[in-house]
């Protein structure tokens, strides 16, 4: 493990200082099982009063096989952003962040044997306590600061586990951790209250006529079957079929901000990384854009030198197309019941929801949907609470926001399924008001 006391940052591109911009941090691998070694990486706040006065907050990344430590850190809450520019909005503003390249195999994370990738959410979760548990040994003084989870899209999927996994393991003593919440951004929880929903969402905005309307909705119905039949394998082929139905019809809508037109997802690092693998198209639009070409050449460049620590067989997401296909099978089973385990049993556990209005792949009126089925006895009280705005400097709103006891959803506006990235000012806001249990 290392530890890197004051981070220096320079302007790459011509070789000056632009800080200095003192940043403590620390990094490193740990085993989590035979054969699997998941790298973690962690930012102390740049506030100047007592770093451990302020939460500790870990960033999941989705995919599966997006990288924490790559993709959230450069493109959307840390220090820096892919450019090596110092980030206004940085969420290290309000917390210490700890990101995670998960699962197993993700970003530098690796496997020495494929037997050793993950296969299920439980197994995830399991991983990724074990890898807490060590680097809170490692930073001992974070044993007692508040602890927040935050994550988006599948990392949400991944989180809600953990959490199951976490509050267990400080029951049973086996972790030292000051455990209080989760929240769950544009969050894979119910991929089938996503699909079915994706029909009206697209009619509604413009992108489907109603005949077209009706072909994806009847193609919805045919994942729905497999899923009724636990045929999970099949609905994640028949998923990526509508998602190449979908972009036909829509001349390849942005599946991450519907309002974006950048034409299909594609690149050299991702064409390198998943060329000729039979879900290469699903690659294409779920994994390639956090492995742009910029971010892989950063990551595999200037990064993989500053850290020095990264084994000289192992290539930032040379492994996330074997993480995906390992998951494939899990990738289409809903977590609904391990929320409400969570609301259930855990009453000390703060549960956020956020949503972006433009997202397409994790739609707001899916996330709604999955909501409501909750069993959860606060579901009535959450369902009739009135909504709030979130209004900046000016009177400007950047969402809503509702809460009924441990549970909590925000709305964010203009924004799509990358919340930081998007409507970084309103994140923020966010972030305060999730750290500092603001009404």
């Amino acid at each position: 493990m290392k530890i890197l006391v004051i981070l220096l940052v320079f302007c790459f591109s011509c070789g000056t200082l632009a800080g200095p911009v003192e940043k403590k941090e620390a990094w490193g691998y740990v085993n989590v099982r035979k054969d699997a070694h998941m790298f973690w990486w962690l930012y102390y706040t740049d506030q100047t009063e007592d770093y451990t006065s302020y939460p500790l907050v870990i960033w999941l990344q989705g995919g599966p096989g997006s990288s924490s430590t790559g993709y959230g850190n450069f493109m959307e809450i840390g220090p820096l952003d892919v450019h090596l520019n110092p980030r206004n909005s940085t969420w290290l503003k309000k917390a210490n962040l700890l990101f995670f390249d998960n699962p197993v195999g993700t970003g530098f994370s690796y496997v020495t044997n494929k037997s050793a990738l993950a296969r299920d959410n439980k197994q995830i979760a399991q991983d990724l306590t074990v890898a807490l548990s060590s680097v809170l040994d490692t930073v001992a003084e974070f044993q007692k600061t508040p602890l927040y989870i935050f994550s988006e899209s599948y990392g949400g999927k991944m989180t809600v586990d953990f959490a199951l996994a976490l509050t267990n393991a400080i029951k049973n003593k086996n972790i030292t951790c000051n455990f209080k919440g989760i929240a769950l951004g544009d969050s894979w929880i119910s991929p089938l209250d996503s699909v079915y929903t994706w029909p009206n969402y697209l009619y509604m905005n413009s992108l489907l006529d109603k005949n077209e309307f009706t072909t994806v909705k009847n193609y919805a119905y045919k994942i729905k079957v497999s899923l009724m039949k636990g045929q999970f394998k099949e609905a994640t082929a028949q998923f990526s079929e509508m998602q190449d139905l979908i972009g036909n019809l829509t001349n390849n809508v942005d599946w991450y901000n519907i309002l974006k037109d950048e034409g299909p997802a594609g690149n050299k690092s991702v064409n390198k990384l998943f060329k000729g693998h039979p879900l290469f198209k699903m690659f294409g639009r779920l994994v390639g854009p956090f492995h742009s070409d910029p971010l892989s050449d950063l990551m595999n460049g200037k990064i993989r030198q500053k850290l020095n620590d990264i084994p000289k067989n192992v290539t930032w997401g040379g492994q996330s197309s074997d993480v995906f296909e390992a998951l494939s099978e899990d990738f289409m089973k809903d977590v609904i019941s391990s929320v409400d385990l969570l609301l259930l049993n855990e009453s000390y556990i703060d549960v956020n929801i956020y949503t972006g209005q433009l997202d397409l792949i994790v739609d707001t009126p899916g996330t709604l949907n999955w909501i409501e089925k909750l069993k959860w006895p606060g579901l009535k009280g959450f369902m009739t609470a009135s909504k709030k705005p979130i209004v900046f400097p000016g009177n400007r709103t950047g969402g809503f926001t509702k809460s009924f006891k441990q549970l909590r959803l925000f709305w964010i506006l203009k924004a799509g399924h990358m919340v930081p990235a998007d409507a970084p000012e309103t994140a923020l806001i966010m972030l305060d008001m999730v750290l500092n249990k603001k009404k």
